[in-house]
């Protein structure tokens, strides 16, 4: 597995941690390693084998042992599991709504779906009545966010993997340096900046 394979499984690994609602630092933790794995000249899976990956800055004992899985498995069974049970389109709306993943996941698991198309259809059916907990302002709170989401207009950008590759083309064609949305890891980039020293300091690229 290569340097670019085991950044994309660390980086999937730590968007789903982040919507299972692990901490902040965990979250940063894989994103970081993701990033520092990509950009290293040095071929990561070999240092697994030889027991020295952690001889690069921000590797723990942690990481290492999710890339020595990858490394001889080339998985995460954590990262399946959570690819099972997160529920990343109620967890997402979630934020919208105001509930947490935790919670999110739980009202997923008593009305028995895992879309949020199915979610708005157990809602008009009046089903969040059998919801343990579920009173009648969240249930209000439910409906109107659903009701906005649907109205919304949707977020627009690149997804991560192209993001980088285009600014990485674009920095390399203005002798410059990414530093947009893609350096901070967002899900979605719509912001592509490159830093270009000299006299123009800063040429932007909008989508």
């Amino acid at each position: 597995m290569d340097n670019a394979s085991l950044a994309e499984r660390l980086e999937a690994f730590a968007a789903l941690l982040d919507l299972a609602g692990s901490s902040y630092y965990t979250v940063r933790a894989y994103r970081r390693a993701a990033e520092l794995i990509r950009l290293t000249p040095a071929d990561v899976a070999a240092l697994v084998r030889a027991g020295r990956v952690r001889e690069l800055a921000g590797i723990g004992p942690g990481i290492e042992a999710r890339l020595r899985e990858l490394v001889e498995t080339g998985e995460l069974a954590e990262l399946l599991e959570l690819e099972a049970e997160a529920m990343p389109e109620l967890v997402g709306v979630g934020r919208l709504l105001g509930l947490s993943p935790k919670r999110m996941r739980e009202l997923g698991q008593a009305l028995d779906v895992r879309t949020v198309a199915g979610l708005r259809e157990a809602v008009e059916a009046g089903r969040l009545s059998e919801v343990r907990g579920v009173g009648p302002k969240t249930a209000e709170r439910i409906r109107t966010g659903l009701a906005a989401a649907a109205s919304a207009r949707p977020r627009r950008g690149m997804l991560l993997n192209r993001a980088r590759t285009l600014e990485g083309e674009i920095a390399a064609a203005l002798g410059g340096e990414p530093a947009g949305d893609q350096r901070r890891s967002c899900d979605l980039s719509s912001r592509f900046a490159v830093i270009v020293p000299g006299d123009a300091a800063l040429r932007e690229v909008e989508e």
